[in-house]
This record gives structure tokens, C-alpha cells and sequence, in this order.
């Protein structure tokens, strides 16, 4: 007599385990088990286009200001380019590295491009950015990452920066610095594994952005 009621019980945990899928991802943001960190990360992840954790990259390689300061300033300068669709799509992309070269507490701003438009057998096209968004030097044919020295010439540290397979040292010049590392003297030494690397994304994960 009561094999009806545990049929009819075991149909309904069933249909009830089925349900819609927003259900279960609401639960998911919800559920006690997950830490604080863990919510954040779900809800904040700078790249959803990969498979990596936002708690995964580097504090200085995402952030919204930045971001959007960067992204602002490239659709100003790539404006005629866009707008003709000449820019293919794999190259609007672009990583960023925040990071403080003159010691006054503000953070200047390496942003990284790729694809065809902007990379040769070279290098690629990379900009240094003042923290409000205005251009500070553009660097031709400079590979990646950018190794920033412990040196320093008029107030900015000097630059480590590989251009067609040779480490060059680039110097600020009081105003900026030489857009065209190969042309700067060649740096013999291998550069230490202790200094800082700027948009370092073959070995460190790195959120990549459109615009």
C-alpha cells in the first residue's frame, strides 16, 4: 500500500532538481559556503572571456578607471581607423600595467596592443599613458614585457625593452621617452628576475579588453 506515496515522492525531488537554471546560479551567488572572495570574484571578473579567476591576476592589471581612461583614449587616436572598419577585430583588443615611474605616487599607465594592425615581426605598438588618460610616449616595434630598471634618468625609471630580438635601455629625455627602442643603446646584460614587468601576459594572467 505504500509503494504509490514513495513513487510519487521520488517524482517530485525529481522535477524539483530539475529546475530552471537561473534558480540554481541564484542559489549558487547565495549559498553560505562560498566566501566573500569567492562572490566578488563571480561578480567582478575584469575578463569573463576566459577561464581564469579575477583573484588570479595582478592588482595592477585591471581596474574600471584605468580601463576606461585607456579605452576612451584609443577609439580618440584609432578614430578614422574604426570608423573605416580598418582595425581587424582581433586586434582591438589591449592589457594594461599600472605602475609608478617617477616616485610621485601616481601611477602611469603601459597599455599593450596585438593582432596584425599593430604587431611585426619586430614588435608590437605599445603606449604609456599619465594617469588621466594623455599620451605620454608611444613605443614602436617594442616586444613584450616591458622590464622597468632600478635606474633612473631625470626623475623616470629607466626601461628594459626587447626590439627585434636585442634588450634596449630606454631613458626619459625630461618629456618623454624614445618611441623607437631599437635605436637606443643595446643592453648586453640579461635583465634580473626581481624587477618589475609590465604587461607581462606570456607568463602572468592577464585580463584583455575591447575597444
Amino acid at each position: 500500500m505504500r509503494k504509490p506515496f514513495i513513487i510519487l515522492l521520488s517524482s517530485a525531488l525529481f522535477l524539483n532538481s530539475c529546475g530552471p537554471a537561473a534558480d540554481s546560479g541564484s542559489k549558487l551567488v547565495q549559498d553560505s559556503s562560498l566566501s566573500d572572495t569567492a562572490v566578488v570574484s563571480l561578480l567582478q571578473d575584469p575578463d569573463t572571456t576566459d577561464t581564469i579567476p579575477a583573484s588570479a591576476y595582478g592588482v595592477n592589471t585591471y581596474g574600471s578607471v584605468a580601463e576606461n581612461q585607456i579605452r576612451t583614449s584609443f577609439q580618440t587616436l584609432f578614430k578614422d581607423d574604426l570608423a573605416g572598419n580598418i582595425i581587424p577585430d582581433l586586434s582591438r583588443k589591449f592589457i594594461f600595467f599600472e605602475y609608478n615611474l617617477n616616485g610621485d605616487s601616481i601611477n602611469e599607465i603601459f597599455a599593450g596592443l596585438t593582432g596584425p594592425f599593430f604587431c611585426g615581426s619586430g614588435g608590437c605598438t605599445i603606449y604609456l599613458f599619465n594617469n588621466d588618460g594623455t599620451v605620454l610616449t608611444r613605443f614602436t616595434v617594442a616586444d613584450y614585457p616591458i622590464v622597468v630598471s632600478d635606474s633612473k634618468t631625470m626623475g623616470f625609471k629607466d626601461l628594459i625593452i626587447k626590439s627585434n630580438g636585442q634588450n634596449h635601455l630606454v631613458k626619459f629625455d625630461g618629456k618623454k621617452y624614445p618611441s623607437n627602442p631599437s635605436i637606443e643603446p643595446v643592453l648586453k646584460l640579461i635583465p634580473g628576475d626581481g624587477l618589475p614587468r609590465a604587461l607581462d601576459f606570456i607568463n602572468e594572467p592577464y585580463p584583455w579588453f575591447r575597444f
